[in-house]
């Protein structure tokens, strides 16, 4: 028998341990079925029969009436299952993971803060090119004008000094020829012509004069006329004259009938604004 055993000692335990398998399945199982499912309880209904209220023969029992039945019990709910126990974080873990977070954040900061200062300074550098921009443009503007105004200040100065020098070539010119005219009248003067052309230009207007009665002897009266080339009067004003209105108006008459006054007989005493006195023959 022992030999046995030992020839054939892995089969047999292969066997035991195999039906002990079994066996503990088949607990298992019924423990989980029995754990699962509450015992559900059973009403039985019974009738109390009275004896004495039973009918008598030939007659029909009445039946009683049922009683009431009781509501079944409603299956408890099944227990909640037990919640596994928290887990209990590595501390080198979340050392690490609130560093990380850590350097997170500041670099969010850093990252903020960068682009805030660079949009400030962004900025600032665009007013400042702004500023510079204004101001080129002012000094441009005000370098413009004050060459503008030195232009029309030179022109101006030009100008007037061209027209200082024209006119002072024209007083050179009135004034040289003055001189001449001086000179040439002063040449004719001494010649005696101008005296002999007013004597008959004198002479001209009194044979014109209709002598109105009121005139008086001792008159004279000086004329301001003014004659074309030619002799043809233009205009006659009457300066001081010592007779009356009608007087007055008979010389100047006599001076308009008088045209054309005669020419001088050098033509350089011609003159064409004459001063006369008009002094008639008595």
């Amino acid at each position: 028998m022992p030999g046995f055993v030992r020839e054939h000692f892995r089969p047999l335990a292969g066997a035991v341990g195999l039906h002990l398998l079994l066996f503990a399945l088949i607990v298992a199982t019924a423990w989980r079925w029995t754990s699962s499912k509450p015992p559900v309880p059973m009403a039985i209904e019974g009738v109390v029969v009275d004896e004495r209220a039973m009918p008598s023969e030939g007659t029909t029992p009445r039946p009683k009436p049922a009683a009431p039945r009781e509501p079944e019990p409603e299956p408890s709910a099944p227990e909640p299952a037990a919640a596994p126990p928290p887990t209990v974080p590595d501390p080198a873990i979340e050392r690490e993971r609130l560093r990380r977070e850590e350097s997170a954040r500041v670099e969010q900061e850093r990252v903020a803060r960068d682009t805030r200062e660079k949009a400030a300074l962004e900025q600032r550098q665009a007013q400042e090119a702004e500023r510079a921009r204004q101001k080129a443009a002012a000094e441009e503007a005000a370098r413009k004008r004050a060459a503008d105004e030195a232009a029309r200040k030179k022109t101006a100065d030009d100008a007037a000094k061209r027209k200082e020098a024209a006119e002072q070539q024209a007083r050179e010119s009135e004034l040289r020829r003055r001189l001449a005219a001086e000179e040439e009248a002063a040449a004719v003067a001494g010649s005696g012509v101008t005296d002999q052309y007013r004597a008959e230009l004198v002479q001209a207007i009194e044979r014109s004069w209709l002598r109105p009665e009121s005139a008086r002897p001792g008159l004279e009266c000086t004329l301001f006329v003014t004659q074309a080339p030619g002799g043809t009067v233009l205009d006659v004003t009457l300066g001081p004259c010592n007779g009356d209105s009608a007087v007055k108006e008979s010389i100047t008459n006599a001076v308009f009938r008088a045209s054309p006054l005669p020419a001088p007989a050098d033509p350089r005493a011609f003159e064409r604004s004459l001063e006369i006195v008009f002094k008639p023959t008595e």
